[in-house]
């Protein structure tokens, strides 16, 4: 579960418009910040991995995140995707096909080269995680408003573009 900020929060949490020591101060909170929402969310990814499937690792689920948003795709480009080696993104593919959560697909255009692809079994279950944790975030962001929901995917958005 996201927790959501109360009063107490708002009155612990940084206040970097208003930091005396300017720009590095600001940075530095941003900086403690992103590492604290890291933390939190290698610890999410490990538990909807287990959640998903106690036998999938946490890099194999999000392979299966990947693929179902995103639909098949070559292993090189799932690598990029992930950021990831081609030979660790190989390896997990075949431990997710022996559980029958992946499968391979010849490519029509190059008979040598392969998709890789959620099964139905994995679609299924994602879909249902997925919509859970949906609801969860929605459950959490319900008393932000819109214009500070808009304002913080902006900026997100403009963080992801680094």
């Amino acid at each position: 579960m996201i927790p959501t900020m109360t009063e107490s929060d708002r009155a612990t949490a940084p206040d970097v418009a208003g930091d005396a020591n300017g720009l590095g101060d600001a940075i530095a909170a941003v900086e403690r910040e992103f590492g604290a929402l890291f933390v939190r969310l290698r610890g999410r990814h490990r538990a909807e991995a287990y959640e998903f499937d106690p036998q999938v690792p946490q890099f194999g689920y999000l392979m299966i995140s990947a693929l179902a948003r995103r639909g098949r795709m070559h292993a090189g480009a799932l690598a990029e995707v992930l950021q990831a080696d081609k030979s660790l993104v190989s390896r997990q593919a075949s431990q997710l096909e022996e559980l029958g959560l992946l499968r391979r697909e010849q490519d029509p255009q190059d008979r040598r080269a392969m998709y890789f692809a959620i099964t139905d079994e994995a679609r299924r279950r994602w879909t249902e995680l997925s919509e859970r944790n949906q609801g969860t975030l929605r459950s959490a962001l319900a008393d932000w408003g819109e214009k500070d929901l808009r304002l913080f995917a902006r900026l997100l958005h403009r963080m992801n573009e680094i």
